[in-house]
């Protein structure tokens, strides 16, 4: 089952605080990168939860594909 937003972790994969590199679905990894550079751009609060939705909308989207990674990450 997928994390929560309000955990933690999404914010710190976000911030690059947590450091998955080997990602097994590479659509993932694209889609953290794009949201880390929006993050960049906009890191005021309202720039957070839209990166934050955006990327918890994917990892729901495709569960059954990430989720070796989601393991690797909230594990």
């Amino acid at each position: 089952m997928i994390a929560t937003k309000e955990n933690p972790k999404w914010i710190a994969l976000l911030k690059g605080e947590i450091h998955h590199t080997h990602f097994k679905f590479v659509a993932a990894a694209m889609m953290v990168s794009r949201c880390q550079r929006e993050l960049a751009l906009d890191a005021s609060h309202q720039g957070i939860k839209k990166s934050l939705d955006q990327l918890h909308t994917f990892f729901t989207k495709y569960e059954n594909l990430v989720k070796d990674d989601l393991n690797a990450i909230f594990g």
